[in-house]
């Protein structure tokens, strides 16, 4: 009998296995993203603009605006096939499911990421899954009072030190600038304040320094995160830009500043596994092996982020 007749229906991968480890290693937005936790396929999240605090002994009512962002989950799929010679019993089954995992894990980090954060597209629900970081840093928001392109800037010199040729064009200047268009406004949060690039930025980041010749970007040791002005680093293979979501975009490298409590992350469920073997009326002998999770992704406020494209 086959050794795939015990496991015979979706299998849900456990929050403390090495593929979710993996996961949360790689992808930048499962790992700082703030969670929402999602009972059906859409969920509304207040975006607050804040609440008026005065002094006194009468109160005034605030008059900011409050709206909602629309968390909408999207299914994010993978299926292999595999010889069911080569599964003669059941520990080769658990095995290959766990191999698989590891790899699904490393390829659904990349193609998350890049849906979340650097998608150039109009999300549509399927090759473009979520308006992302990039795009939504790209485009006028009237309901959080942003413009196009506000926090947005590009770097295109060689010069990466300060100052250099000077003229705002090194690259220490544009990441102080990045930087300051976050800092300079009410979504600011020391504690909350992260850093996500792709790791093509980190050739240019080594040779970086200040004005005293100090280097601004620091490797961190024993576990500590990289840093850069002194804010942590998360690195993601997905920071890249691509029209249309991949795993392996071969866009141009991205570097986002902000509050990461305005990246909401909705949690449908959880990654899944099923495997199902060939039957009777099957041409092949083949079992397949499928994975799959259901997440959303939303930018809270433009103004909390802003994002350098090295083009």
């Amino acid at each position: 009998m086959a050794s795939t007749d015990i496991i015979d229906n979706w299998i849900p991968i456990e929050w403390d296995s090495d593929v979710i480890t993996r996961v949360q290693m790689d992808s930048a937005v499962e790992r700082y993203a703030r969670p929402h936790i999602m009972s059906s396929a859409t969920k509304r999240i207040l975006r607050s603009g804040g609440l008026t605090v005065s002094a006194g002994t009468t109160y005034t009512a605030d008059t900011s605006a409050n709206d909602y962002i629309t968390l909408q989950a999207r299914r994010f799929l993978a299926q292999f096939v595999v010889d069911e010679d080569d599964l003669s019993d059941a520990d080769s089954v658990i095995d290959t499911i766990q191999t698989k995992g590891m790899d699904w894990a490393v390829s659904y980090a990349d193609t998350f990421d890049n849906a979340c954060l650097a998608v150039t597209g109009t999300e549509n629900g399927t090759t473009v899954p979520f308006t992302s970081l990039y795009k939504a840093l790209r485009t006028t928001n009237s309901a959080t009072g942003y413009t196009a392109d506000a926090n947005y800037a590009q770097w295109t010199s060689t010069n990466v030190s300060f100052p250099a040729s000077g003229g705002g064009n090194s690259l220490y200047e544009k990441l102080s600038s990045t930087f300051k268009k976050v800092e300079a406004g009410k979504f600011w949060s020391l504690a909350d304040s992260l850093v996500i690039a792709a790791p093509g930025w980190r050739d240019a980041l080594r040779l970086a320094t200040d004005g005293q010749g100090r280097p601004i970007f620091i490797q961190g040791t024993a576990g500590t995160p990289d840093t850069l002005f002194d804010v942590p680093i998360a690195w993601s293979r997905g920071c890249k830009t691509s029209p249309t979501n991949s795993g392996s975009p071969g866009g141009n490298d991205l570097l986002f500043f902000g509050n990461r409590q305005y990246l909401k992350r909705g949690d449908r469920t959880q990654p899944q596994s099923l495997v199902d073997q060939a039957r009777a009326q099957d041409s092949t002998d083949d079992t397949a092996v499928k994975f799959r999770v259901r997440k959303a992704f939303g930018v809270g406020n433009e103004n909390a982020w802003a994002g350098l494209e090295r083009v």
